[in-house]
């Protein structure tokens, strides 16, 4: 392959620029290679650079006139911005490269043709017979399983639904129950609802009917007291007319003699004045008789009065209207 001597020339003054010396060999060889320089042309571009004689060329020189499509050689330190080698030559092949490429295309096609084999025919191949009855047999296995599983589960079902369907029953009974007992407290609660406002109806009628009856028997009370009071002023009025009216009569009944049991003269001198009692007003003696108390204040007076028969008429009357007033009260 030939040389580039131009551009060998070119990196190697590129090379010997101080900042571009002092850089790792590495990185200048990078560089280079980056610059498309082949490794022929960046040894001999290295050992111009230090000054080491280029190895010479096992073929003739090219022509010294310019190589037509290239570019002038540029002796700067650095290319031209934007200027870019021409890529290398195709290489040629000889037997070796196509010795080596059937190579590896054989073992290529040979592994492609293994796998395929083992792994793709298998899968393409139409089964054969003892493989389609293997493949029956597990299928109906596989069918059997299916409709046992398959029965199970309908019968799995049937007991689902039946309690399903108690469930409900029970549900809708307890339900009915529910509302049925319901239906009674609300009824049991209006009735007590009802009652209650009965009752309050009821109280609420006492307290206005309360007051307004003790009113009325505190007016009946006052009537009747008044009407006994008048009843009593009345008859005190009478009593005091009686008594003083009877007073003669009284005393003589005390100035006679006695009698035996005290009675007779007194039931004489009532009946010669024409009265059946000292207080009664031209009424007969039958339908009023003397109280008990009369008489036995009588007797009484009529024991203690035999062996005074000298006393005083005043004294003697006074008691008398003492003991009428009393029977009065």
């Amino acid at each position: 392959m030939t040389i580039r001597e131009d551009i060998v020339a070119s990196a190697a003054q590129f090379l010997q620029d101080p900042s571009v010396a002092s850089s790792p060999v590495e990185n200048r060889i990078a560089f280079l290679k980056a610059k498309n320089l082949t490794e022929e042309e960046v040894h001999a571009a290295l050992a111009r650079a230090s000054g080491e004689p280029a190895p010479a060329p096992s073929y003739a020189a090219p022509p010294a006139g310019p190589v037509p499509g290239q570019p002038p050689a540029y002796y700067g330190g650095y290319p031209p911005y934007g200027w870019q080698p021409p890529p290398p030559e195709v290489p040629r092949r000889d037997w070796r490269d196509w010795f080596i490429m059937a190579t590896v295309v054989g073992g290529v096609g040979y592994g492609l043709y293994t796998l395929g084999k083992r792994y793709v025919y298998p899968l393409v191949a139409p089964p054969t017979p003892e493989r389609l009855e293997s493949d029956k047999k597990s299928i109906d296995e596989q069918f059997e399983k299916a409709f046992t599983l398959v029965e199970q589960l309908s019968k799995d079902t049937e007991e689902i639904k039946a309690a399903e369907q108690q469930r409900n029953e029970k549900l809708t009974d307890a339900l009915a129950e529910l509302e049925t007992v319901i239906g009674e407290l609300k009824s049991s609660n209006r009735r007590r609802e009802d009652e209650a406002q009965r009752i309050r109806d009821d109280v609420q009628g006492l307290r206005d009917s309360i007051p307004k009856a003790l009113d009325a028997q505190k007016n009946l009370s006052d009537t009747r007291l008044q009407e006994v009071n008048s009843e009593l002023k009345s008859l005190k009025t009478i009593i005091s007319q009686r008594m003083t009216s009877q007073q003669p009569a009284i005393n003589n009944y005390l100035n006679r003699p006695d009698t035996p049991n005290g009675v007779s003269s007194f039931q004489d001198n009532v009946s010669g004045t024409g009265r059946s009692s000292p207080f009664s007003s031209g009424i007969s003696a039958a339908s009023v008789k003397i109280p008990e108390w009369q008489r036995a204040m009588a007797t009484k007076r009529s024991s203690t009065s035999m062996p005074n028969n000298t006393t005083e008429d005043g004294g003697s009357s006074s008691q008398a209207q003492t003991d009428a007033g009393g029977s009065s009260s």
